[in-house]
């Protein structure tokens, strides 16, 4: 079976030569930096003969491209149009996520790369060499100015190689079935590449390439090869699974994580979570660079400041963290690439007030940072930072206050066209229109302590107290008078309701008015055709619940559906004997306002109290 195969694949070759690959034909999309694509990278430059120069980044002298160790690998990324990330040894390390010990295990993974630490002066760095793995127990490295590229064996004379990392910078790693390599197949399983095994028919050899019955290299079958890579984070979760790996890079050289900056010492309390960030002399990229940290990097945060404005990763923050290396060297970092361990307490939300011109944000703890928005979405630090009054009006606002890593929970105030502030609903609430217009006209106040209450109920009383205040009329006439025996001279809607008595617009039953209770729907329809003289009028599309309304109410409710005054409930029902709410009775109120085209109230005229 397997010879039978064997020949199909051979033939299915020689009918389609343009299948056939060679160097650098692997399946990968061009410009996506893979592990496979960074061995071949390897293999190109001991075959092109790169010449070794200190600080060499890939460049051209006199017609030949030249490197130092370090540079090699940072021309496989350059050479790919992507960002060349770090072209020093101890930085392209600090950008490894998982490593182990080559005496330990290497794993079957072309494009890991390896180091070999500098024992003598750690110093001076964490790694002396670095070089790339390209499989089959071979590495290639730009060596010094006597060698140049060498391709040896990692456990070559004089060679010392101990250690391999994955890469976390946007590398990518084969996961399953077959790939290209240097013009051969390699099949993978579980993202490693199988040896001295049979994969489909194929006999793959010790080296980890598939081979034919002389043991030749069999060449590239384009159709069967894999488009499946993975990030690095997947492969480290599996590799720890097999290999026991390292804590942290540093355990290379000092055989311990407990070094000052480790992870257990808790006077550090920020991680470098970006590659190459520099550490300024103050909070600003015009600054002198202290020192380059890298991905992982423990340092102490002392204090913050605000600095200049940094964006990355789409956030934008002027929050800057004073910090101290494990070298004792202190500087600036920009918060958006320290992650910062919580002080373990949170600060207490901002307070946003308004005094009708201004807003103000105030944390309860001086020391802590304010950020907000007026978008409508959450804060982050990446936030405007709150650094003196505002106004902003038609907006919510929303504010955090952050200490010490500590982040508050967020405070919510929605500040309306006139300067009232309201912190229990938002501008995005289908009735903030409404009830900013109410406001603004005078028509409604709120109940205390910057709250409106729109999803509580209307009261008789209150709702007679808002036509009264769209009407503007002057109410010190009906004072210390009243006609219903439930309602005291002294009570704030008394004048209304004696006005709106008066008129027709309200009436009582038994010699009471009930105010305290809670006005349904078609009696709030009751009071607007009478306040605005609607003619009835039922009309002939009634609503599903039509006999739910009572009999006294429909030409009113049928009045005000008419004149654009109140809808009903949805699915073409009134729900009449439902109670009104507050941010209901702002939208009718607003509605009575334009269809009567009543002016504003008039300035000397105070209104009552809703």
């Amino acid at each position: 079976m397997g010879q039978r195969l064997l020949c199909l694949l051979l033939s299915v070759l020689l009918c389609a030569g343009c299948l056939l690959l060679g160097l650098g034909g692997s399946a990968q999309a061009a410009g996506r930096a893979t592990s496979i694509g960074l061995a071949e990278h390897g293999i190109m430059a001991h075959t092109d003969g790169w010449k070794y120069q200190y600080g060499g980044k890939g460049q051209y002298v006199g017609g030949t491209r030249v490197s130092d160790c370090a540079g090699l690998i940072y021309a496989f990324f350059t050479d790919l149009g992507l960002d060349g990330r770090f072209g020093n040894c101890s930085g392209q390390v600090g950008m490894c996520l998982f490593s182990g010990t080559v005496s330990e295990c290497l794993p079957n993974i072309h494009g890991l790369i390896v180091t070999m630490p500098d024992y003598a002066a750690p110093s001076t760095g964490l790694y002396g060499h670095i070089g790339i793995y390209i499989g089959g127990g071979m590495v290639t490295d730009n060596a010094d100015y006597t060698y140049n590229m060498r391709r040896l064996p990692i456990d070559a004379p004089g060679r010392e190689w101990n250690a391999w990392h994955l890469m976390d910078n946007g590398v990518l790693y084969p996961s399953n079935g077959w790939y290209a390599i240097d013009g051969k197949m390699s099949h993978y399983a579980s993202y490693e590449y199988e040896v001295d095994t049979v994969v489909d028919g194929i006999e793959i050899n010790s080296e980890g390439f598939a081979v034919d019955s002389t043991g030749a290299y069999l060449p590239v079958n384009e159709l069967l090869l894999s488009d499946e890579f993975v990030p690095a984070s997947t492969v480290r979760d599996y590799m720890a699974t097999r290999y026991s790996g390292w804590d942290n890079t540093y355990e290379l050289i000092y055989g311990s994580s407990q070094e000052p900056g480790g992870p257990e010492d808790p006077a550090f309390n920020g991680t470098i979570i970006g590659t190459g960030v520099r550490m300024r002399a103050s909070a600003s990229t015009d600054s002198a660079v202290v020192t380059t940290l890298h991905k992982g990097d423990r340092v102490k945060v002392t204090g913050e400041t605000q600095g200049e404005a940094i964006t990355s990763g789409g956030q934008t923050t002027t929050l800057w963290y004073a910090v101290t290396t494990a070298g004792g060297q202190s500087g600036y970092i920009c918060s958006l690439f320290v992650e910062r361990r919580s002080s373990g307490t949170t600060p207490e939300p901002p307070s946003i007030t308004s005094d009708g011109y201004m807003v103000s944000i105030t944390a309860a703890d001086e020391d802590a940072y304010i950020y907000y928005t007026t978008d409508g979405t959450e804060p982050t630090q990446g936030s405007t930072p709150y650094v003196g009054p505002d106004f902003t009006t038609g907006c919510t606002y929303k504010a955090i206050a952050v200490k010490d890593g500590a982040v508050s929970p967020v405070a919510t105030a929605t500040v309306l066209t006139d300067g009232a502030l309201f912190t229990d609903f938002t501008y995005n609430d289908w009735f903030a229109p409404s009830v900013d217009k109410a406001v603004s006209l005078k028509l409604l106040n709120g109940v205390g302590n910057n709250r409106f209450d729109p999803k509580s109920n209307v009261q008789r009383g209150q709702f007679v107290v808002i036509l009264a205040n769209l009407d503007g009329v002057d109410l010190s006439a009906y004072d210390g008078v009243t006609v219903f025996s439930d309602i005291s001279p002294s009570d704030y809607y008394a004048r209304a309701v004696q006005w709106a008595s008066e008129r027709g617009i309200a009436s009582g039953s038994g010699g009471q008015f009930n105010p305290k209770a809670s006005i349904t729907r078609q009696e709030m329809c009751i009071f607007i055709s009478r306040y605005l003289g609607l003619q009835p009028g039922e009309g002939s599309a009634q609503f599903d619940d039509h006999a739910s309304i009572s009999s006294w109410a429909r030409d009113a409710v049928y009045a005000c559906r008419d004149a654009g005054i109140i809808n009903g409930t949805g699915s073409n029902r009134f729900d009449p004997q439902g109670t009104a709410l507050r941010a209901q009775a702002c939208v009718v109120a607003v509605n009575c306002y334009n269809f009567s085209e009543l002016p504003p109230p008039g300035q000397d005229i105070e209104p009552v109290a809703a």
